[in-house]
């Protein structure tokens, strides 16, 4: 339900209920009654209250206690891992035999798809705490709109009436000592001029303890720390979680590829990235077990930091966050009085410029009393606007909207980022098992020499291999064309370049046949037969 404001002829305020805007009521998120269920445990393990208390030492024992929980799992997780590395660099093969890893293969691509899906829930998860942020300073930003939009209301109406006061009454005075006045005319004018002084004062008075509440409550730091701290953590998230991405693609390549050094070099990635994980999980778990302490019961701490950080009145304080029918304004006594003393000066006013219509000419008339009816007119605005500002409908409603930024969206997110770091956590650590396995089944890749392709005795492929005439025209077409030289792919070889010329030089020297031995000569022959 919203109010609409009409000022009458005679500077009278009148509100008129209209039907607009509903006031929003908070409901505690079931998120936030859920971590704040969580037993609260000092470090001395002794049960404490869960009512949110940041100035507490045993409320933040309990908070640290609780992020240390995942802290403690990764040292658990270390020492586990460290066991395992130790077995497994220490065990020896019993066979150099080499087995097929597709089957673990895919076991690690599944792993990694859905790790990826996991991380992919904690970049969701931290836009969600960015929305949620967002709308939290931007409902913060709203109310300190109206807050500041009070104030510069209760200045305008301060400057209006001190001018009227200060400049505004000489005129009317000016008037009231016109020789063309009689006495009871003079006197009644001075008279009236002085109420108007006097509604003046009062609603200065009024003002001044309005002015009093919002003078010094400003929200523009808060609203500027909490902006920055977020833009920092938004970043820093998300360069972490595209880190892990990367990671995780990379592996997928070496388990592909069957590169044991990408496998080795990803293994000790995991391991850095399962300790910030779970670094951050602690983190996330204190914060939202903090925070849902707060939102389970926001009215009792925001009117402890209200009452002991600014001056603002318990009163209005309590009716701006209930706002119901059954809470009045604080302030309505002050309007009301500030908002009849305008009406009243108004009226003295209107008495003033009936009186002396009857003595002087519509042009003096006119230049005494319109600075004075202007800055009249001028003050029922502000008043107006400030009756606008200060009820409870549209403060209410940015209250609730901050608080629904931070308890429903801020804690979903947290809870999102909170899975995302614990399941990420447990994910690396079996693919660091399944990466052990893997590269003790990988052999070094082979180191290919160069070879030259034009060589003949060069094994082909028979896939790329030209074909059998073209292959074999490079081999000589008869044996004895080549008697005597060496094969041609001698000239492949410059260190049998010599054998090869004395190979030649022999070939072209001509060896006589040895001739029949002759009988006669021959001392070893026999007789010869008749």
């Amino acid at each position: 339900m919203s109010v609409k404001y009409d000022v009458t002829t005679e500077g009278v305020l009148s509100v008129t209920p209209q039907p607009g805007n509903e006031v929003l009521q908070y409901q505690t998120p079931w998120l936030a009654e859920l971590f704040h269920s969580f037993p609260h445990i000092n470090l001395s393990f002794k049960l404490t209250n869960s009512t949110f208390d940041p100035e507490n030492e045993s409320y933040l024992q309990t908070l640290g206690f609780l992020a240390a929980l995942p802290i403690s799992f990764m040292v658990l997780v270390l020492m586990l891992f460290s066991c395992y590395c130790c077995i497994r660099c220490c065990r020896q093969d019993k066979t150099k035999k080499r087995k097929k890893i597709t089957c673990l293969t895919w076991t690690i691509v599944i792993f990694l798809l859905i790790t990826g899906g996991i991380i992919g829930m904690g970049l969701f998860g931290n836009e969600d705490v960015d929305k949620g942020i967002v709308q939290f300073t931007t409902a913060a930003n709203s109310l300190d709109g109206t807050i500041s939009g009070a104030r510069n209301e209760i200045n305008s109406a301060e400057d209006n009436v001190n001018n009227t006061i200060n400049n505004g009454v000489n005129g009317l005075l000016n008037l009231a000592s016109s020789p063309l006045l009689n006495e009871t005319a003079r006197a009644k004018l001075k008279q009236w001029t002085n109420d108007i002084v006097i509604s003046g004062q009062k609603v200065l008075s009024s003002i001044a303890n309005i002015k009093d509440d919002v003078h010094e409550t400003e929200l523009g730091d808060v609203i500027s720390r909490v902006k920055a701290y977020e833009y920092y953590r938004w970043l820093a998230t998300l360069v972490f979680l595209c880190w892990e991405l990367l990671i995780c693609l990379l592996l997928l390549i070496g388990a592909f590829k069957k590169y044991k050094a990408i496998l080795l070099m990803c293994t000790g990635l995991f391991v850095f990235n399962i300790i910030l994980s779970l670094i951050t999980a602690g983190a996330y778990l204190g914060v939202s077990v903090g925070l849902s302490d707060f939102c389970v019961d926001p009215d009792t701490y925001v009117n402890k930091v209200v009452r002991s950080e600014t001056k603002v009145g318990l009163g209005f304080v309590q009716y701006c966050m209930n706002c119901s029918d059954k809470e009045e304004n604080p302030f309505d006594q002050y309007l009301l009085t500030a908002q009849s003393s305008v009406t009243d000066a108004n009226r003295t006013l209107t008495k003033i410029v009936e009186m002396a219509s009857l003595f002087v000419g519509e042009s003096v008339l006119q230049q005494a009393v319109k600075p004075v009816r202007d800055d009249l007119g001028k003050t029922v605005i502000n008043i107006q606007e400030l009756y606008a500002d200060v009820n409870c409908a549209g403060i209410h409603n940015d209250y609730v909207n901050a608080l629904l930024g931070v308890c429903d969206r801020g804690i979903t997110g947290l809870a999102f980022l909170l899975m995302s770091s614990l399941l990420s956590a447990i994910f690396l650590g079996l693919l660091i098992i399944f990466n052990s396995v893997a590269w003790r089944h990988m052999g070094k890749r082979k180191e290919y020499a160069s070879i030259d392709e034009d060589d003949p005795f060069f094994p082909r492929n028979p896939e790329t291999a030209p074909p059998a005439s073209s292959y074999y025209s490079m081999r000589p077409p008869a044996r004895e064309a080549f008697r005597g030289s060496p094969p041609p792919a001698y000239d492949y070889y410059p260190q049998y370049s010599r054998q090869t010329t004395e190979v030649s030089e022999t070939a072209e020297t001509v060896i006589p046949e040895p001739s029949a031995p002759d009988s006669a000569s021959d001392p070893t022959s026999g007789p010869t037969d008749v």
